[in-house]
């Protein structure tokens, strides 16, 4: 394997062997030379041509200079060996490989499926060099021409679904081929096809709506008459049976998870599903009205749906197949499709979909599964028993919403799952008035239909919410955009939200939504206030929502995340069992319980309520990183291991999966595994958590260290420690690795202890300075900041 790598499909980077990014001076001109040469392949390329497109302005003396003064830098930061050749210059393979190198082999070779892995994003996405204008002509034709082979690609490998009958994979490649290009209304109609004939024809029409918004919002033009004209015949047309599926083994064969031994997880690639939170943002520069951010927010999410539900098949397939039955009290209420003529609607049949999750999980006794979870499934053709049997519920709740004008028709559907059978369904017509009113209906018939109490006792069926049909609207637009994660969907939500509030001032979820906006802002870098602030006013906008609706799960976990920043465990913790006990469904409520159990040194109950919230959401991924880390807190170090992997599996470009990952490694031995899950922790952070450098670094450090690595060790930590650092506890667990327990505790002594995560009583990277007094009296003095004993 060359000891060095560059990608240049996605984000412009050059690597070496353990995942270390180079850097360095001038860094993005030498970056921008080897993407030539790698695109140019064995040929390369000429020093006359690399002047006109680098230096095109300079006279020749001085740019041949220039050329030189590149190539020797490259030289000495990367290897001596870089190059072959004089004139022509092309890279040396033996030195550096690229992905575009890897990229094009694969389609030579025919290996269609291995290329369309490779393909992370755009030739040199928002990449470029401002003073070459000619660099920035070639890369916009390279760009193009990778794009076009990656399309023929994708189209080549659906096709060839098509003809071994199997629909269900061929919708997977269309899917990918229309998230590449959603404006292409043969793409489009292809799709409809694959997914009509796979058995879902209510997910073919809902792709044409969703084709039709975005040709008349994005480019102002009307639908082609060949896609209304498929939609009307299949509407028109009886269903035919669902075909037999051939299962495409290649998939499922390539995507398989290495065992343990190999120490790496799963290579995700397979399905380039990227967050949501990594879609462009606005053009620098140029000022886009509200109602122009809204349309790119909602094309942002109609794509992410096109590759969502092969993202659910992919981390599923990887799940052992050895479990407990499911729970015969339990459902899955799968998306509601929006019938409706305006796919803007799209956010009111979700809230639907919500509405109803949130009034089932408040029963005790019914195992419901969590919005995160169920979203994933949103337009997936997979049978309701398969879906079942993933989410390990006995039921399936299904239905649609139309909606046209202030009327609202809802029909719903609860099914066995295992016996292919129908327990009930509703026709449901109502004003838009009593939207709420249908909601609860619901939930009541499917809890006489499972047996399953729902008196008085529950709270949550009982009359709340608003009588404004406009405050309730602008209320679910608000959790529409705020389901994105990004930037401008947060801002967007935070603006509904205080419609909604001006709509009805006695309106209590707006508040609550508001501090769940504020909090995911500051989790995810969305938000530039500072720390003080968000919690300030996280804390406003809880109290309000409490003081208007005391029985909001909700409104108490968000006032619990204040008052741990507060310093009030205890606080917290009353906030925390109150919102589990208004609604024992509430995944989140238990992922903030873990951790806070986990810091005040209680890891069997932590346990418990990380296993609880690990099954309503299975495919949330700071849930599945609760369970990891609270495995790893008791020890279960090949526990924690699988959980970390599969938050992987769920998003691969999260850097604190992988942190957690390499401290489970560490502990475990497996200390080269260690130091690769932390260098890619530090790869991912520039995309998901760009603030977290210095802790990254620092845990590098911890793993290098354990590996008797110890100059290594001693230069990531001096590196981490020459950032403005936002975390001492990580230094310190790396100066203990190294066995410096006196600047451990110095360094123990300035961290901040208000997040239970960093609490001593329970990370087992602090077990060599335990039996220390300095050790023990560090203890009780955070459990008294704490307030707990």
């Amino acid at each position: 394997m060359p000891p060095f790598r560059l990608q240049t499909l996605g984000l412009l980077s050059l690597q070496d062997h353990s995942g270390t990014a180079i850097a360095g001076q001038g860094v993005r001109r030498r970056l921008a030379l080897l993407a030539v040469l790698a695109a140019s392949g064995d040929r390369g390329r000429s020093r006359d041509w690399l002047l006109a497109v680098f230096w095109p302005d300079a006279p020749a003396d001085r740019a041949r200079h220039s050329l030189e003064q590149l190539l020797y830098a490259i030289r000495s930061s990367v290897d001596n060996a870089a190059f072959l050749g004089v004139n022509p210059i092309s890279l040396n393979p033996q030195v550096i490989d690229s992905d575009v190198a890897e990229f094009e082999r694969a389609l030579s070779a025919n290996r269609e499926e291995e290329a369309v892995a490779l393909y992370r994003g755009p030739f040199l996405d928002s990449f470029s060099l401002p003073d070459a204008p000619e660099f920035g002509q070639w890369a916009d034709g390279e760009r193009a021409r990778l794009a076009g082979a990656y399309a023929r690609a994708l189209e080549r490998l659906a096709e060839a679904a098509e003809q071994r009958r199997d629909f269900r994979g061929a919708v997977e490649w269309w899917e990918r081929r229309a998230a590449h290009d959603p404006y292409d209304s043969r793409v489009a109609q292809c799709l409809m096809r694959a997914l009509d004939a796979s058995g879902n024809r209510g997910r073919a029409i809902q792709h044409a709506a969703i084709h039709e918004r975005l040709l008349r919002e994005e480019l102002d033009v009307p639908v082609p008459a060949e896609v209304s004209a498929l939609v009307e015949r299949m509407r028109a047309e009886p269903l035919a049976a669902a075909p037999a599926v051939v299962p495409n083994v290649e998939i499922a064969q390539s995507s398989a998870s290495p065992g343990p031994s190999t120490g790496a997880h799963a290579d995700p690639r397979s399905v380039p599903l990227e967050p949501v939170s990594s879609l462009p943002s606005a053009v620098p520069g140029r000022s886009e009205s509200p109602r122009s951010v809204r349309r790119r927010i909602v094309r942002a999410g109609a794509l992410t749906l096109l590759v969502a539900a092969a993202a659910a098949t992919l981390v599923l397939a990887r799940w052992p197949a050895a479990r407990a039955p499911a729970p015969e009290r339990s459902v899955a209420v799968l998306p509601f499709v929006n019938m409706s003529p305006d796919g803007d609607n799209e956010y009111f049949s979700d809230g639907i979909t919500e509405e109803i999750i949130t009034h089932l999980s408040a029963v005790p006794t019914l195992k419901v599964i969590s919005r995160t979870s169920a979203m994933r499934y949103k337009g997936s053709t997979k049978p309701l028993r398969q879906i079942a049997e993933e989410l390990r519920v006995a039921h399936v709740l299904e239905g649609s919403v139309r909606r046209e004008g202030d009327t609202v028709r809802i029909t719903a559907q609860l099914i066995d799952a295992a016996a292919d059978h129908h327990l009930w369904s509703r026709t449901y017509d109502r004003e838009l008035v009593d939207i709420l009113a249908v909601q609860d209906e619901i939930a009541r018939e499917v809890g006489r239909a499972l047996e399953v109490e729902l008196g008085e006792g529950n709270g949550v069926l009982t009359e709340r919410g608003t009588r404004d049909p406009k405050a309730y609207e602008l209320y679910r637009r608000g959790r529409f955009f705020w389901s994105n994660r990004t930037r401008e969907g947060h801002e967007l939500a935070i603006q509904y939200y205080r419609q909604a509030i001006e709509r009805d001032s006695s309106y209590a979820e707006p508040y609550a939504g508001l501090a769940d906006a504020y909090l995911t802002a500051y989790q995810f870098n969305l938000s530039s206030m500072p720390e003080a602030e968000v919690y300030s006013r996280i804390k406003w906008a809880a109290e309000r929502a409490l003081s208007l609706d005391d029985r909001s799960a909700d409104a108490h976990t968000s006032f619990a995340i204040a008052l741990w920043w507060q310093r009030n465990w205890p606080g917290a913790e009353r906030e925390l069992r109150r919102a589990i006990e208004l609604n024992p469904g509430h995944a989140t409520a238990r992922g903030w319980y873990t951790m806070l159990l986990m810091g005040m040194g209680r890891l069997e109950e932590a346990d418990q309520q990380s296993r609880r919230a690990s099954e309503l959401d299975p495919f949330a991924v700071l849930i599945t990183l609760y369970r990891g880390t609270a495995r790893y807190t008791a020890r279960d170090y090949d526990g924690a291991i699988e959980q970390f992997r599969g938050a992987l599996e769920i998003n691969d470009s999260w850097a604190p999966t992988y942190a957690g990952l390499s401290l489970a490694y560490a502990q475990k031995g497996m200390h080269e595994a260690a130091i690769h899950a932390a260098s890619k922790a530090l790869e991912a952070a520039p995309r998901s958590t760009p603030l977290l450098g210095d802790r990254l670094l620092a845990d590098l450090a911890h793993a290098q260290a354990l590996a008797g690595r110890t100059e290594e060790a001693r230069q990531s930590l001096q590196r981490a420690k020459k950032m403005n650092v936002s975390e001492p506890f990580n230094v310190a667990r790396a100066h203990i690795a190294l066995g410096e327990p006196d600047s451990a505790f110095a360094w123990l002594e300035r961290s901040s202890w208000q997040w239970p995560h960093r609490a001593a009583r329970a990370d087992p990277a602090l077990d060599p300075i335990r039996s220390d007094p300095r050790f023990e009296r560090l203890s009780v003095r955070v459990a008294r900041e704490m307030g707990i004993r």
